[in-house]
């Protein structure tokens, strides 16, 4: 009797530790039908992510690099008028930009860049008194003396 008793509660045992590693197996299994499911959201996402870098890229090979490389050289010439630290500063960011973005620039604008900050001599000042008729389409300039 003591015996078949021991050997009930051990069947017991064994029937508590099945059902724990039953449930245990449903576990795992509902885990891994999410981590399934999180692969294919993923792959998903990964699926998009591509298809709108191709069409970005593709929009960016189509844009105007003629409108992008008038207002660079538009912004570089006017930058000459600016004082030396924002020379410096617009050549750094310039240079850093086309590095990164592996973009080739025509000879012309690599010059202006080149050249973006050196000294610059003081600009000149011309001071003009009197009146002065501008007569256009003959290219000629009457000049009248200051009444005094």
């Amino acid at each position: 009797m003591e015996h078949l008793s021991e050997k009930e509660k051990q069947l017991n045992d064994y029937l508590r530790a099945l059902e724990t590693m039953d449930d245990l197996i449903s576990e795992i299994d509902d885990l891994n039908e999410k981590l399934d499911e999180e692969k294919e959201r993923r792959q998903a996402l990964e699926l998009r992510l591509s298809e709108l870098n191709k069409l970005t890229a593709g929009v960016a090979k189509k844009s105007s690099q003629d409108d992008m490389l008038k207002a660079m050289r538009s912004y570089l010439n006017t930058s000459k008028r600016k004082t030396l630290s924002k020379r410096e500063t617009a050549k750094m960011v310039f240079t850093e930009l086309f590095t990164s973005a592996k973009l080739d620039l025509p000879a012309d604008i690599m010059d202006l860049l080149e050249h973006l900050d050196d000294e610059q001599s003081e600009p000149k000042v011309v001071n003009v008194e009197g009146n002065y008729n501008d007569i256009h389409d003959n290219g000629n300039v009457d000049w009248n003396e200051k009444q005094k």
